[in-house]
């Protein structure tokens, strides 16, 4: 957590810094032409919230314990006509109050301790949104002092001195009445400890019309926004409470993180130190990383998580997947183009959130409106040297198991046959398996035995209970699919277990991964069971053998299993890298 200063060291620095400028010969003039405000009004904020970043940053600077949003109203109560920020931090004196309305200007220039460093984002964004905003601020429970800027009134020329727009001065004025209601009402010790409020009024480009959805949005938005900073500063939009919403879903108090069984599990954190502009100073970068279960976005968890079957974690991961980008803990930007590798749609699963100190703007390309993000090719080098692609790697190959485990276990109920079992019993009739050697009876029946006796110390039940229900299971089920997870172990084995034979697909090697569990859907399960029955085919061919034959059927299933794993990990280099010349080749088209 940053150190806050006390307020009366910032009001002394403000004092000091409003003096530095005059003596300079600064008259409060915006340096360009009124032209310059229309311009700015499009320097380009993603929506109505991102351009409310800029008012929050400013009050959590000025060690505000609470920040409400609040809506004005005309005749209608559902289309709002002017939005108020107001917070109850520090304040401004009047001097600086008309200091913060002219771009650049800011006590704080140049500063790396929290968000502002340009002293733009409070005009930039005001303007952004309506054609007229007014700050009012005070220091103490005294009268309130405001300027405001009109830019229809900058275009009459009302503001031109020696044919420079001038900012005017401050003048003591009260709120308006409809904050001042509101903040009695809703605000923690009512309007008296209020210290500045920013109004925004002719909102002619606002994002969101009505109050329902800008309630929506702003309290979605900056909950994602300043998740790491609502302990220390409550944020309140319309009346209702801001809650923290995790990205990554490892938060406990964080919104959507129970909403359901499923838990997203938190990875070791990464962490690695970059040095500064000095070329000598280090400073600390993290990683975060998370992996969610594949049902983690269903609402049925029998089914995938669709439009019609999606909860809301889905949304903000849409929005999110990529490498979220935060500077000081505040999230500023969901990186998806990169040299490394091309984000998935499925890579949403994946979490990842990489934090920086602003003491790194330059090798992150933050931009005067904080909401973008370039990362410099010397952060992706150390990314990729600290093993970043062995990560994505990992876990993707983690989904696709994930993934090929419940589409299995989909394809089939207690009750019916997978497709490929009951295909194998219908040729098993056609085609009559030789007799089965004493050796291979033997050895069924041992199996059997085992598989009896495990299942009776896992369920605790008696064992002549569970052999007579394995009995039962063996009549219906002769064929049948099952998985094991053995790192190094075949692609696949086939074992008899009395009167039925056993299919045991590896999910650890890659062929389960890269190839059974790779295609979704109802043409993923007609893949899966014509592998079924590939395996199928020549399992009971092995397990049929006698002698050498035998032998020389286990030995080659693990000369394959071994040539399949390198294949399949050699493919998927293959792969990335013809990925990544379309990608050179696409960016040099558009250039």
């Amino acid at each position: 957590m940053v150190k806050q200063p006390k307020s009366a060291e910032v009001h002394e620095r403000q004092r000091e810094y409003i003096a530095r400028v005059e003596k300079s010969g600064f008259d409060y003039g915006l340096t360009v032409a009124s032209a310059f405000v229309r311009s700015i009004r499009d320097l380009g904020y993603k929506s109505a919230a991102t351009a409310v970043d800029e008012l929050v940053d400013n009050a959590v600077e000025a060690g505000a314990q609470n920040v409400h949003i609040a809506f004005g109203y005309g005749k209608s109560n559902a289309k709002p006509e002017s939005v108020a920020i107001m917070d109850d931090g520090w304040g401004m004196v009047p001097s600086m109050i008309r200091a913060a309305v002219v771009w650049g200007g800011t006590d704080r220039e140049g500063s790396r301790d929290l968000f502002g460093r340009y002293g733009y984002g409070l005009p930039s964004a005001s303007v952004s949104q309506g054609q007229r905003f007014t700050v009012y601020s005070r220091i103490d429970g005294g009268d309130f002092h405001a300027v405001s800027l009109d830019v229809e009134e900058i275009g009459d020329g009302k503001h031109l001195v020696n044919n420079r727009v001038v900012v005017p001065e401050p003048t003591v004025n009260p709120l308006p009445e409809w904050v001042e209601k509101y903040a009695e009402k809703s605000f923690p010790g009512g309007a008296g400890v209020l210290r500045t409020v920013v109004v925004w009024e002719k909102l002619d480009r606002i994002t969101w019309k009505t109050t329902n959805v800008l309630e929506q949005k702003f309290l979605e938005h900056l909950g994602l926004t300043y998740r790491n900073f609502l302990r220390q500063t409550k944020i309140v939009v319309n009346g209702k409470k801001c809650e923290p919403i995790d990205p990554l879903f490892t938060t406990p108090n964080g919104r959507f993180y129970d909403i359901d069984q499923d838990r997203a599990e938190a990875l070791p954190m990464l962490e690695f130190k970059v040095k500064g502009q000095d070329g000598k100073t280090e400073h600390l970068c993290r990683l975060r990383i998370s992996y969610m279960p594949y049902t983690f976005f269903a609402v049925d968890k029998t089914k995938k998580a669709t439009a019609r079957n999606a909860n809301p974690r889905l949304q903000v991961r849409r929005e999110n997947s990529g490498l979220i980008v935060c500077r000081n803990g505040r999230q500023i930007d969901v990186v998806t183009k990169n040299p490394l590798t091309a984000f998935l749609t499925n890579d949403r699963y994946i979490g990842l959130e990489l934090d920086f100190p602003a003491e790194l703007d330059e090798e992150f390309g933050v931009t005067t409106a904080k909401q973008q993000i370039t990362i410099s090719p010397r952060i992706w080098e150390i990314l990729k040297e600290k093993g970043f692609m062995r990560i994505m790697k990992d876990l993707r190959r983690r989904y696709r198991e994930d993934e090929g485990d419940l589409s299995a276990e989909l394809e089939k109920t207690p009750s019916v046959q997978r497709p490929s079992e009951t295909v194998m019993g219908e040729v098993n009739d056609l085609l009559r398996r030789r007799p089965a050697s004493e050796e291979a009876e033997r050895e069924a029946e041992e199996n059997l035995q085992r598989e009896i006796e495990r299942a009776a110390a896992e369920t605790g039940l008696p064992t002549e209970v569970v052999a007579e229900k394995k009995k039962e299971e063996v009549q219906a089920h002769p064929f049948k699919v099952t998985t094991e997870h053995v790192t190094g172990g075949p692609f696949f084995r086939a074992e008899q277990h009395g009167g039925q034979m056993l299919l045991i697909l590896n999910r650890a090697h890659r062929f389960y991964t890269d190839i059974y569990a790779a295609v979704p859907g109802a043409d993923g399960a007609k893949t899966r069971a014509g592998l079924e029955l590939l395996l199928f085919a020549i399992g009971q061919c092995e397990l049929d053998a006698t002698g050498p034959v035998r032998v020389v059927y286990m030995s080659e299933r693990i000369e394959w299993s071994t040539r399949l794993n390198m294949a399949l990990t050699l493919l998927d280099e293959h792969i990335d890298l013809v990925r990544e010349t379309e990608d050179d080749l696409d960016d040099g088209l558009g250039e």
